[in-house]
């Protein structure tokens, strides 16, 4: 009967030990669930901020954009009243009395443009 008290009395203490050894596992993995979850907060963080700075990026490149597309009307339109220059000093000097020769001269006008600004605007146009 000693023998069988002394072989409980050993499962005993070996089944204690084996559920503090198994205690001792369940409070550090505890403490790694709480360190990846701490972990998984901050990457929630770091990527809540960045979805933030990519919509500002998203704003500020479509500013971008529509400048850029303002910019190339204003520079076209620019480009466009330069090119019709030429047309309103052609009627001015037609006015003066300046030849169609002339406009081609000094203007730089195909000779049917000038003769054209001549008629609509010469001297001898009706008024």
């Amino acid at each position: 009967m000693e023998i069988l008290l002394l072989v409980t009395l050993l499962l005993a203490l070996s089944a204690l030990a084996g559920l503090l050894l198994l205690g001792l596992r369940v409070r550090r993995f505890g403490r790694q669930i709480a360190a990846f979850e701490s972990h998984i907060h901050s990457l929630t963080e770091n990527l809540n901020a960045l979805c933030s700075g990519a919509v500002g990026v998203d704003q500020r490149v479509s500013n971008l954009e529509r400048t850029g597309r303002d910019l190339t009307h204003r520079q076209e339109s620019m480009e466009s009243q330069q090119n019709d220059r030429p047309y309103g000093e052609a009627i001015q000097l037609v006015q003066q009395g300046a030849s169609a020769h002339r406009l081609v001269e000094e203007l730089g006008l195909s000779h049917s443009e000038a003769e054209l600004v001549v008629m609509l605007h010469g001297a001898g146009k009706k008024q």
